[in-house]
């Protein structure tokens, strides 16, 4: 009787064991990934108030799946914005494990930005660009993100192909334009990572205002054991917590800026 119980015992706690090991390593939810081309919210003396976008747009659903794709031929908002095609793509996959991951890109050919400013610019536009691309991933272990910007012109001025995160250029003190933005959150069973490859902020007095963001890729994985332990019910807002700007010296940290000299002429 004793060497009996002794084996019911031993798988009741294989079973226990069995059920509960899976669940401990599990990432069950991508949802709020993504990706969109671009976003348009400026005005500009000439152009007037323009609003496009986001799009094209795609939202990955909470159990993952996909790729979910969209795309766009081209964008034409004269003075403002022309681009080529637009292509867009998010997908989750091996949902139920710590190997669970979300994947999102998106690319736009053939950018030209904010020609109406060319005057004030030395004759260039604020920016051109062969290719705009941003692309991330998050799983178990946390987030990452790149942009790619081919044949970037910034004001007349060539630019990197692969820009470190956060790489911030002020144009004449009124324009900030930030290549591969990346704004990481991560906390105890979840992680998540924005990378635009492209953000233009414009505070140019009675010229042009408002902002652009071009390439936009987004990832999230939540889980038990997403980065060691259960989700937080609520988190701070501040640098580093849930909901609020990575930490300095973090993933997504700014870069150390680097100013433009465009040659300003109005």
């Amino acid at each position: 009787m004793k060497g009996r119980a002794a084996v019911v015992l031993m798988v009741v706690c294989c079973v226990a064991i069995a059920l509960a090991a899976p669940a401990s390593a599990d990432v069950t939810d991508v949802s709020g990934s993504g990706a969109f081309g671009e976003s348009v919210n400026v005005s500009v003396l000439g152009a007037g108030s323009v609003t496009s976008g986001p799009t094209p747009t795609v939202t990955l659903p909470s159990g993952g799946g996909g790729p979910v794709t969209d795309s766009l031929a081209s964008v034409n908002l004269p003075g403002v914005l022309t681009t080529g095609l637009l292509n867009v793509s998010t997908q989750g996959s091996n949902l139920g494990s710590h190997n669970g991951t979300t994947t999102s890109s998106a690319q736009v050919n053939g950018t030209t930005l904010l020609a109406a400013l060319a005057p004030s610019l030395g004759g260039d536009p604020l920016l051109t660009a062969d290719i705009i691309s941003s692309q991330c991933t998050s799983n178990g272990d946390g987030s990452s993100g790149s942009s790619n910007l081919v044949g970037l012109e910034i004001a007349g001025n060539g630019g990197a192909v692969s820009p470190p995160p956060n790489t911030t250029i002020d144009v004449g003190g009124a324009i900030t334009v930030t290549l591969n933005e990346q704004i990481v959150n991560d906390s105890p069973g979840e992680t998540s990572i924005t990378v635009n490859a492209v953000h233009v902020r414009l505070n140019l007095d009675g010229v042009a205002s408002g902002d652009v963001i071009l390439s936009q890729s987004r990832c999230r994985a939540a889980g038990p054991d997403v980065l060691g332990g259960p989700p937080r019910e609520s988190g701070p807002g501040g640098p580093g917590g849930s909901g609020g700007p990575a930490s300095p010296g973090a993933p997504g940290a700014p870069a150390t800026p680097v100013t433009a000299v465009p040659n300003l002429t109005g």
